[in-house]
C-alpha cells in the first residue's frame, strides 16, 4: 500500500509513476525490476520514491491491484449469479480470468508475474487469499475475516463437504492453484508456439475443476462401462 504522501500527489504525477511502473514491470519480473528505471521514466528523484512507497514490491502489488481492481467482488458476484454454486461460478470466473490474462493488453506484465510466481506472490495476488491492503495489520486481519465470512454466506454449502471457513479457504486455495497453474502452462505453450489455442487451456482448467469436484477415480460401475466401451 502506498504511503499517504502518494495520494496527495497530483493526478498527473501519479499517472506518470504508474505508467513508469507498467513499463518496467512489463519488461522485467519483480526481482529484476529497477527502481532507477522507474524514477527516471516517472521523472521523480529517487528519494521521492521512498516517500511514496516502502520498496519496489509495494509499488508492484499496488500496480497489480489497480489492474485486478475488484477480483474478490467479481468472484462473489459470479458465484451469486450461479445461485451459490461454487464450482459453476468459479469456472465461469476463472475462464474470464484466463482469457483476460493471456490476451489482455497487460499480458506482458501478467506473463512476468505468473512465470515467476512463488508461494508469497500467490498469496498476494489470489483474490480469495489476500485481504484488502490497509496500513494497519489489525485492520487487514479483520477485513480478511469479513471477506471469508462473506464468501461463506454467498456459497450454497448443501452439496459441499466443508464444515467451516477454514475448509472453505482450503478448497478455494486448491481451485485458485488450478487456475494459476493453467495460466503458467499456457504461457509455456505460447512461448513454444505463438499459435497455441488458448481455448485448450480453458478445457484443461475445466478438467482440473471437474477432478476437484468429482474426483479422478472412476466408480466400479463407471470402470465397467469404460471397459465395455473399449472392447
Amino acid at each position: 500500500m502506498p504511503k499517504e504522501t502518494f495520494f496527495h500527489l497530483t493526478e498527473g504525477k501519479k499517472k506518470r509513476i504508474m505508467k513508469a511502473a507498467e513499463k518496467e514491470f512489463s519488461k522485467h519480473p519483480l526481482k529484476d525490476a529497477s527502481i532507477s528505471n522507474i524514477v527516471k521514466d516517472a521523472e521523480i528523484p529517487r528519494g521521492s520514491f521512498y516517500q511514496y512507497f516502502e520498496d519496489k514490491e509495494d509499488l508492484y502489488y499496488y500496480y497489480f491491484n489497480n489492474l485486478r481492481k475488484s477480483s474478490f467482488r467479481d468472484l462473489l458476484t459470479t458465484i451469486q449469479q450461479h445461485d451459490g454454486d461454487l464450482f459453476s461460478g468459479f469456472e465461469c470466473f476463472s475462464e474470464k480470468m484466463i482469457t483476460n490474462v493471456l490476451k489482455d493488453k497487460h499480458a506482458s506484465f501478467y506473463r512476468n508475474l505468473f512465470m515467476n510466481m512463488d508461494y508469497h506472490s500467490f498469496n498476494k495476488v489470489s483474490p480469495e487469499m489476500s485481504p484488502s491492503r490497509k496500513l494497519d495489520a489489525r485492520i487487514q486481519r479483520e477485513q480478511h475475516m469479513k471477506d471469508q465470512q462473506k464468501m461463506w454466506a454467498y456459497i450454497d454449502q448443501s452439496n459441499l463437504k466443508i464444515e467451516d471457513t477454514h475448509e472453505l479457504r482450503m478448497l478455494l486455495h486448491m481451485l485458485m492453484h488450478s487456475v494459476f497453474s493453467t495460466i503458467i502452462e499456457a504461457y509455456r505453450h505460447l512461448a513454444e508456439d505463438e499459435h497455441y489455442d488458448v481455448n485448450q487451456s480453458i478445457k484443461d482448467l475445466q478438467r482440473k475443476i471437474s477432478w476437484i469436484k468429482s474426483g479422478a477415480c472412476q466408480s466400479a460401475h463407471e470402470s465397467t462401462v469404460t471397459q465395455e466401451n473399449n472392447k
